[in-house]
Parts: C-alpha cells; sequence; structure tokens
C-alpha cells in the first residue's frame, strides 16, 4: 500500500513543477506568442519539397519562391503578404496576394502567368491545397487572436521545451473543427500545431523546427506540414531580410502580375 505522505509528496511536486503553467490562462499565453518580436516587413527566400508515397513509391518535387510580408498598424489593414515562385520554370511567376484587414476579415488573389489574370481566392476554396502542397489557402492566413477561442488542454514536452497545449476553436469562418497548439513557455513559440477535421481526426500536424535568433526575432526556419498517409511538405528558409523597406505597391494585383 501507498503510504499518504508519498502520495502528499507527489502531488506536492507535482504543483511546484507546474506552477508556473497554472499561472497563464489560454489567452495570456496566445497574447504572448503573438507579442513577440517582429519585424515590420521582411523579404523571405524559402524552399519548398513536396514528397507523396504511394504503393512503397517515393515522388518528390521541389519548388523555390520569394514571400513578402508588411505589417500595418493603422488603417484598413493589419497585414499584407505576397509570394512569387521563382522555381520550376513551369511555374515562374505564378503567386498569391493576401489582404489581412484590421477587423480580421482576409482577401486573396491566385495568379497564374498562363491565364495572365488574377483570380480571387473565394471563401469557399480557402480550405484547398496551395499548389499541390499540403498547405491550404487558409494556412498563409494570419487569423487575429480574436477569431478564435482557446482553452488549456495540457502539457507536452517538445524536445527540451515544455509546451504548453491549447485547443483552438474557430469563431470566424475556418476550413477546421479546430486546432490543437502546442507554445514553448520558455521562447513563447509555437513548435506544433495538430490541425482537426473533427472532434476526433488529426487530419495534419505541422512541426516547426530549428527555431533560430535572426537578429532580433525567433523565427522557425524549418517547416513541416505532415498528414496520416505519409505524404508531407517541408518548407526551409534559405534566406531572410527583416525590416526591409518594402513600397505599398508590391502588394497589389498590377505588381502580382508582373512578369518578374
Amino acid at each position: 500500500m501507498i503510504s499518504p505522505i508519498k502520495v502528499y509528496i507527489f502531488i506536492l511536486s507535482f504543483s511546484l513543477i507546474h506552477a508556473n503553467e497554472s499561472n497563464y490562462t489560454a489567452i495570456d499565453v496566445m497574447k504572448k506568442v503573438l507579442q513577440a518580436p517582429k519585424p515590420t516587413s521582411s523579404i523571405s527566400e524559402i524552399n519548398l519539397e513536396i514528397v507523396r508515397r504511394k504503393m512503397g513509391k517515393t515522388k518528390r518535387k521541389t519548388r523555390a519562391f520569394l514571400r513578402y510580408d508588411k505589417q500595418y498598424n493603422s488603417g484598413n489593414y493589419s497585414k499584407k503578404s505576397l509570394v512569387k515562385f521563382l522555381k520550376p520554370k513551369s511555374i515562374y511567376g505564378t503567386g498569391l496576394l493576401t489582404w489581412i484587414g484590421a477587423d480580421g476579415s482576409s482577401d486573396q488573389w491566385f495568379f497564374l502567368p498562363k491565364l495572365k489574370v488574377a483570380k480571387r481566392v473565394k471563401s469557399k476554396e480557402k480550405g484547398k491545397s496551395f499548389m499541390s502542397t499540403d498547405f491550404i489557402y487558409e494556412d498563409l492566413e494570419s487569423r487575429g487572436i480574436d477569431d478564435d477561442h482557446y482553452v488549456i488542454v495540457g502539457y507536452e514536452k517538445i524536445g527540451e521545451y515544455t509546451c504548453v497545449a491549447l485547443l483552438s476553436k474557430p469563431i470566424r469562418n475556418s476550413a477546421y473543427w479546430g486546432k490543437k497548439i502546442f507554445v514553448d513557455q520558455t521562447l513563447w513559440q509555437i513548435r506544433k500545431i495538430e490541425y482537426f477535421s473533427s472532434e476526433s481526426i488529426i487530419s495534419k500536424t505541422l512541426f516547426l523546427n530549428e527555431i533560430v535568433n535572426k537578429g532580433s526575432y525567433w523565427l522557425p526556419t524549418v517547416l513541416e506540414m505532415h498528414k496520416p498517409n505519409g505524404n508531407h511538405t517541408i518548407m526551409k528558409l534559405e534566406a531572410f531580410k527583416p525590416d526591409a523597406v518594402l513600397d505599398d505597391e508590391i502588394f497589389t494585383e498590377s505588381f502580382l502580375i508582373q512578369k518578374n
């Protein structure tokens, strides 16, 4: 029989270990994530690998793109971003323009060079795969803290970091039933996200790896989106220029459809 003293010591030890964890609400955790220093603008060069597994065989496709990001502290928009593909030659110039409104709304335009016109991405299309990857259009948007409801559901060790696990349920429209977000309590960086298509089904998992300090900013340099069937997509940050001077003209349809 386990003695009452040992039970008391166990409970006391558990309480001390998790004392800091209980001091935060789910919203506190997300605010710490969102309040971490971020560049007002940036240019990122990213290599993309798409891995497909079928009948014991593995196929890989590689791509490369530039991503431009700019934050806004006032006006009608909070963020704008532009993705333009560089490689392979067959998709050179393909791009995606995203505007995030100050009210949390979003607009996206997709451009295929052969069509020579930017097509607006409809709300019902934001759950579709982006460029045959394991990311969907919604994954390339930013969601505000008021767009979802958060609750702490546990803690998990990821590598050397103790992470608080948050269950996120959408308030604003989303392609997902919900997400489970794992935030480390040292750097307040997201280490993993599980995406749910229903309450009990995980449709895919995003791993945010190799988080490093670039100037004054911590950011993941490798993103891996994995599906249960073994298919996955890897995004690797090859170059990063924070606080770059970016003209607003970059985030327009006219710039999106330019050849260069």
